[in-house]
Order: C-alpha cells, then sequence, then structure tokens
C-alpha cells in the first residue's frame, strides 16, 4: 500500500519538490489539496511558510488556500511564514514570502488575529523589524570597518608616493645644483648636446613618477575592489550557512518530538499491556498510537518509523503487528476489557491491525 495523497502532498513540501506538488494538482481537485490537514491541524500552506518555500507557496495560492486558516496552536499561515522570517533575517524573504500571503487576504484584520500563545502577526512583525534594523546596522557596521581599513591602506600607499617623489625631487635638484654649479664655475664646460641630455633625463625622471603613480593608484583600485568582493562572497557564504542551520534545527526539532512522543506511547503500552493488573479496560484506557482515526494512528506510526535505520524500522514495524493482531491483544488483555466498549476496542484493534498489515506490505 503506498502513501496517501495527504502524506505525499506534506513529504513534497517538506523535501521542497514544487514539480511534484504541481503534479499532484493536476491529479486532484485543488480544493481538496488546500484543505487537507497533517496530525497538527496544519494545512499545506502552513507547511509551507513554516519552512520558508515561496515557491511552493505560491502555488498553493493561486490554486485558492486559505490563508485565514488555523492550525491546533492558533497559527495562521502568516503567523508562521513572519516566525521563519524572523528566525532566518534575510531581507529578501519579507517581499517572497509575506508579501504575497499579504496581498491575497482580503481581511484588513488578519494582522490583529492571536494564536495561542496570545501572539498576532502585527507582533511578529514588529519583532522582524527590530531583527532587519539591527542587521543592517551590522551590515554597516562591517561596511565602515572595510572602508577603515580600505582608506588606512590608501593613507599608506600615497604617503609611500609622497616619500617617493620627494626623494626623487630632491634628486633632481641635487643633479640640477650641480650642473648649476658648474655652469657658475665654468660656463663654458656644458656643450649643447650635455644639456640637451640633462634635460632629457629629466623630462624622463619626471615622466616616470608619473608613470609609477598611475600603477600604485591602479594597484589600490583592484585590491579595494578585490577586498568589496571577498566582503560579499563573504556575506553570501554566512546567510547560506546560516539558512541550512535553520533547515537543519528544524529538523532535529521535529525528530526530538516524533523521539518523544514515541518513548510515550512505548511507555504506555508497556503500563498496559506487560502489567498484572485485574481493572477493566475502557476504550480511552488502551495506548493507542494517537487519539483520532484509523488513519491518524497509521500517520503517527509511520512517522515513527521514518526517524529509524533501515533495520530498526523493519523491527518496529513488525513488532507493531505482533501488539496489534487482534488474536494476541485478546490474549493480553481480552479479559480486562470493559464490557460497554469491548466490541469498540476490538473493531478498532481489527482496522488498525490491518492498516499495519498493509504499511508493513508496502515498505
Amino acid at each position: 500500500m503506498g502513501k496517501s495523497t495527504e502524506e505525499k502532498l506534506f513529504y513534497y513540501i517538506m523535501t521542497g519538490k514544487l514539480h511534484r506538488v504541481r503534479s499532484l494538482f493536476k491529479k486532484h481537485e485543488a480544493s481538496y489539496l488546500t484543505a487537507l490537514v497533517d496530525r497538527r491541524g496544519r494545512t499545506a500552506l502552513h507547511a509551507c511558510c513554516l519552512l520558508g518555500d515561496d515557491a511552493i507557496m505560491r502555488l498553493l495560492l493561486k490554486n485558492g488556500a486559505n490563508v485565514r486558516a488555523t492550525d491546533s496552536d492558533g497559527n495562521t499561515p502568516i503567523h508562521l511564514a513572519l516566525r521563519f522570517a524572523v528566525q532566518t533575517v534575510r531581507f529578501s524573504t519579507y517581499n517572497d514570502l509575506i508579501v504575497p500571503l499579504l496581498n491575497y487576504c482580503d481581511n484588513p484584520h488578519v494582522l490583529d488575529e492571536r494564536n495561542n500563545e496570545e501572539k498576532t502577526p502585527r507582533e511578529y512583525l514588529t519583532d522582524l523589524k527590530r531583527a532587519y534594523a539591527q542587521r543592517r546596522e551590522e551590515l554597516e557596521a562591517e561596511r565602515k570597518e572595510r572602508w577603515h581599513k580600505e582608506h588606512e591602506e590608501k593613507s599608506r600607499l600615497k604617503e609611500d608616493l609622497e616619500w617617493e617623489r620627494k626623494l626623487q625631487f630632491e634628486e633632481s635638484q641635487e643633479s640640477y645644483s650641480k650642473y648649476c654649479q658648474d655652469d657658475y664655475i665654468d660656463n663654458m664646460k656644458e656643450t649643447y648636446d650635455e644639456w640637451a641630455d640633462r634635460i632629457t633625463y629629466e623630462r624622463r625622471q619626471k615622466t616616470e613618477a608619473k608613470k609609477q603613480q598611475k600603477r600604485e593608484t591602479r594597484k589600490s583600485c583592484r585590491q579595494r575592489n578585490e577586498n568589496e568582493r571577498k566582503a560579499r562572497e563573504r556575506t553570501r557564504q554566512l546567510e547560506k550557512e546560516h539558512e541550512a542551520y535553520v533547515t537543519r534545527m528544524s529538523v532535529e526539532r521535529q525528530k526530538l518530538k516524533l523521539s518523544k512522543s514515541l518513548a510515550d506511547y512505548e511507555s504506555n503500552c508497556t503500563a498496559v499491556f506487560c502489567s498484572n493488573s485485574t481493572v477493566n479496560l475502557t476504550f480511552v484506557d488502551i495506548p493507542w498510537p494517537t487519539k483520532g482515526s484509523t488513519k491518524d494512528m497509521i500517520a503517527h506510526l509511520g512517522n515513527w518509523s521514518e526517524i529509524k535505520t533501515i533495520e530498526e524500522k523493519r523491527k518496529f514495524l513488525k513488532e507493531q503487528q505482533v501488539r496489534w493482531h487482534p488474536d494476541k491483544f485478546l490474549q493480553r488483555c481480552g479479559n480486562r476489557l470493559d464490557s460497554q466498549d469491548k466490541v469498540k476496542i476490538i473493531e478498532q484493534v481489527n482496522e488498525l491491525s490491518k492498516e499495519i498489515n498493509a504499511l508493513v506490505e508496502a515498505e
């Protein structure tokens, strides 16, 4: 048994596969896909905003996704998009992610809707403005520091050039003084050819000094441009590393939540199935994978199996087959089932066992 449409949709969004999401919209009604929710009550639009995927978000908005839908935490997609923007502090996020959402929402009060933490999008927007202001200050400080270093380098080069020109000037003055002194002592000693050679030499010295100054200036400009290029490249690299870090932390947090819920589930199963208690078990006392429908329970088991290695995943699903096999279940606690809920419990166990078998066969 393959993955359901809901599982495919959220998996494609989580992995950023825009073309796969497009193919789903070609196979299914847009209203059906945009209304699907995960176990936390999040729509596909919520998932895009949580991950900051503006490309898939635009596709969902174009197909009529509800901008004001809320998840189990009371968050609208705008809540999650603004929270992502505050975490990443990328200037492009506002235009790429936030603005399209606001443009598709015709209710002016959407920014004042509170989630379960009593936080509004307007408050997140204020946090984002502060984060942007702080980021601009950091970039401006970096720019000033680069300018200061370049200015010091330029000043040093200028001083070197001035000192070199001063030495050349003093050298030419000494030569000129020597010639003048010789002329004064014996004006007839310098011939016309010697005078012409002297003038040519002095002009050559001045020309060479100007060329040297131009070369140093060009070298300084090239160095400044190279420093600016390296600074821009470094900024891009830092932004890229920060984005990768945020994405990695998001995945790690998700895995941590799944690991904790799995540990709670296993603990509950041990407490109920492995105890010697004779207390009757009602439907709510059974340690189901989660509250809700059989589909929700299978989704939880599937998510738990995904955080394991291939071998651990196979072993985990086999354990679930045995745990929820109707005969094994009745052997463990059939005599403890509450008489009023017994039929309902057995029906649920049968359905769950059937879906687990299908899940194992699909692997």
